[in-house]
Parts: C-alpha cells; sequence; structure tokens
C-alpha cells in the first residue's frame, strides 16, 4: 500500500492526465467529439467566470470589462 502512495505522489501529473484522458475518452464514446468538446468549453468556462466571482471581484463589472454591449 506504501508503494502504490509512493507512486502516486511521484507521478500525479501523469495520474491525473490519464484520468482526464479517460473521461475525455469516454465521453467521445457517448456524446460524440462536438458534444464532449463544448461540455468541456462550457466547464472551462464556468471555472474561469466562477474564480473571478470569487475573487472579491463583481461579476457585473467582469462581464462590463470583457464583454461589448
Amino acid at each position: 500500500m506504501d508503494l502504490l502512495k509512493e507512486f502516486l505522489i511521484k507521478h500525479i501529473g501523469e495520474v491525473i492526465g490519464g484520468l482526464i484522458g479517460l473521461i475525455f475518452a469516454i465521453f467521445v464514446l457517448i456524446f460524440g467529439f462536438f458534444k464532449t468538446l463544448f461540455i468541456f468549453i462550457c466547464i472551462a468556462v464556468g471555472i474561469f467566470v466562477g474564480g473571478r466571482y470569487f475573487e472579491k471581484k463583481r461579476l457585473i463589472e467582469f462581464l462590463d470589462k470583457h464583454l461589448p454591449w
């Protein structure tokens, strides 16, 4: 068990990358490539906007700055 923990700690980047690749492959098989790409783009935008919002910045100010109204 200690050997497994040591391996995971030493190679955490590869493990996370492999898991992301596995999840992406499963989504492509279930939904298709473009639907999967759309899902991951929506997730990335949500993470970006959520990160900005919780940095004590107001969402409206952020949208006014980055979107042409």
